[in-house]
Formats: structure tokens, sequence, C-alpha cells
């Protein structure tokens, strides 16, 4: 006699379930039963995850994005029964020493760190010590949404991202001008070198490692090579603001300095950092941003469960309600953040554009591709070896 349905299903699922714990390491490690959803089906994660708390721990710095996590995206989980709470810290690098702590101390679950929104670097340490959560993230519902041959989406500064992180946000390396203090800005990088030359003082950037002022170097090396590129920073060195004795610290002061007229070009690596500057009163109102070279170093931004995490389900389910699309489109928005979508445009619900902007581009030109992770520290010592005056 032929199956019944119900005695099929039975099997079909157990056959799965036993696929994938197959997946994970022979020695049945916390690592291996991590690789699993619980319970094996969706419906089942978010049934484990009603009444979980999910921590979130994240750079805190940035009070948009604060906001729109706690407004927009905490509500939504709340409707699925769970507590999002940020973690906020000054560099991601401190939720990694927690975690990287708590598997030496062979803590394999109920690790005090959940999710977190990681950043290259520190996304391929954990990876080399396997404290993440393992081939997780294209099981996500939203996750059919994303476009497969994105090419950003599957590699993190050079680190496969192989099932273990999720992307929610782009960035790229973004400048800005005061158009009435200066119509004709230099748009290539012979021209702002030049611009240095007959503008002494005017133009800087942070110094790395500050993050803009690595991304701003990491962009120079990829457009000229490394070793001309090097020549390129050391001739505009002294032409900088202060004669390039100091550098500003961190992209804030960066745009403060020019928010005050000190200094005629400021540098982002948020897309929507224009929009912001004019809109809290620290840009004039005729700022306007631009791309050099007709490019922009570009990555994307992910988020990752700790292996050990306490709260596995609603890591998981805040994870995939950040690839929602409605969320998705809030977040482009420059009124909410202007981060742009990892969802290709026909999956924003339609009528979600934000009206046209002057400060924010439309095109953002052609990208050019993050440098390995292990590439970046390199950089940053051969920039205060060989620039630094």
């Amino acid at each position: 006699m032929p199956k019944t349905p119900r005695l099929f299903a039975a099997m079909l699922a157990l056959i799965t379930l036993v696929a994938l714990a197959g997946c994970g390491d022979e020695d049945g490690s916390a690592t291996a039963r991590a690789s699993v959803l619980p319970g094996g089906s969706w419906e089942a994660t978010l049934d484990a995850a009603r009444g979980q708390t999910v921590r979130w721990w994240m750079y805190g710095g940035d009070e948009r994005v604060n906001r729109y996590v706690d407004e927009e995206v905490a509500p939504r989980a709340e409707e699925l029964g769970i507590t999002l709470r940020r973690v906020p810290v000054d560099d991601t690098a401190s939720a990694v020493q927690r975690v990287a702590a708590e598997q030496r101390a062979g803590r394999d679950d109920g690790g005090a760190v959940d999710l977190i929104w990681i950043n290259g670097e520190n996304f391929a340490q954990g990876t080399r010590d396997g404290l993440w959560l393992r081939d997780w993230a294209p099981r996500l519902p939203n996750a059919r949404l994303l476009d497969d041959d994105d090419p950003t989406l599957t590699n993190d500064f050079g680190v496969p991202v192989d099932g273990q992180e999720s992307p929610w946000s782009r960035a790229a390396l973004i400048f800005a001008y005061d158009r009435e203090r200066t119509p004709r800005p230099p748009r290539d990088l012979d021209a702002l070198l030049e611009y240095a030359r007959e503008n002494p003082g005017r133009i800087t950037y942070p110094a790395p490692p500050d993050f803009t002022g690595s991304a701003f170097v990491r962009f120079v090396v990829q457009t000229l090579g490394e070793d001309r590129a090097f020549e390129y920073l050391r001739e505009l060195e002294p032409l900088l603001w202060r004669g390039g004795r100091t550098h500003p610290k961190s992209e804030a002061e960066l745009n403060r300095l020019f928010g005050n007229g000190q200094v005629d070009l400021a540098m982002s690596y948020d897309p929507g950092f224009v929009a912001t500057g004019v809109r809290q009163g620290g840009m004039p109102r005729s700022a306007r941003p631009l791309v050099l070279e007709g490019r922009t170093l570009q990555n994307v931004s992910f988020v990752t469960i700790s292996a050990n995490a306490a709260n596995r389900a609603g890591a998981l389910v805040v994870a995939d309600l950040l690839l929602d699309p409605v969320l998705q489109a809030k977040k482009a928005d420059p009124r909410v953040i202007g981060l742009p979508s990892v969802l290709p445009a026909d999956a924003l619900p339609e009528g979600s554009e934000a009206p046209p902007s002057p400060y924010v581009l439309d095109d953002l030109g052609e990208p050019v591709a993050e440098l390995p992770a292990e590439r970046v520290p390199e950089l940053d010592r051969r920039w205060k070896r060989e620039v630094l005056r």
C-alpha cells in the first residue's frame, strides 16, 4: 500500500533533520548543534523565540541608527514576542572579545552576546576562532529576496560569509563640499592634489586607524595601486590642514571643521551623512555630496550570531526582520538614516522610494571592492610609518 501523507511527511522531516545535523562537526560540539535551526523549521524557531530577550551588541555612537532600532525594529520584534535590547559599544571588538572569553572559559551555551553588528576585520577574527553560529543566514525566510549574484553579499572584506552572517545595510565612501564656498570642487585624485596645492590647509582627513581615514587611504590604494598611493599621500601631507602635523581624530571632528568653514571637504562611509549634517545644523544648506573618480569604496554591513548565544532563536528572528522589505525601505530613507538597502529595488515596497534630495546621491558610481580584512591594519601601519609627519 502507498505511504500515507502523514507518514511520508514525518519520514521527510526526519531525513531533513539528520542531513542538517550531518553538516556540523563530527564531535557533536556546541558549534555543530548551533548549525541547525531550533526544531528544524522556521515555525519552530518563531515558537522558541517567543519570550526571549535578544541582546544586540552594536556600535552605539550613531543616534540615527539607535533610533531606527528602537522605534522601527524593536516594535516589530515585540509583535513576535521578542524583546530587543541594544548593547551599545564603542568598538565592535568588545563584543568579539566577550564571545572569545566565554569560549576560552568553556561556556558553550547561555552566552551574553546574541547578535552583533559586525565589521569585516572582527568577523574575520571570529571566523578564525570559530566564534560564530554556522549555516543559518541562507535559511532566513527573507534571505530569498537577496540577489544571489551580488558578490558584496558573499564576501566581507575578502572573507567568505559562508552562512555565518546576514546582510542588513550598505555603505559607501562619500565626500561633501559647500557649493557656495567651493563651486568647482575636485572630482578626482589628481584634481584633489592640485586643489590642495592651490589652497594649502583647506583639505584633511582623519588619521588612520580611524575608520573613515583608513577608508580614504584604502580608496587611494585601490585607485592608484599601493606604492603609487603612498607616494600620493606623502605628497599631499604637507598641503593638508595644519601642514599635516596633525589630523582630525575622527569623522565627527572632520565634519565640525567642514561645518565651521575651516576645511573644504568632508568624507564619510555613510552615504546619507550630508543630509544628516544639514538636518542637524552641523553643515550648511549649501553642502552637497560627491564622489571622486566616479567611483566609491563600498561594503555591506552584516549581523552575526555567536555560537553560544543564549537566545539563538530570537537572534535568528531579529536577523530576518532586518531584511524585511518595509524596514529596509525605511532605513534607506534619508529622513530616517539614508543607508542603502541590501535588497534589490524590485524587492522593496512599491512607492517606498524617498523623495529626491540634493543631499543624497542617486548614483554612487562604480563600486570599488574592499581589500581583505588582514590588509587594513597593514595599510594603517604603513601610513603611520611613511606618511604621518
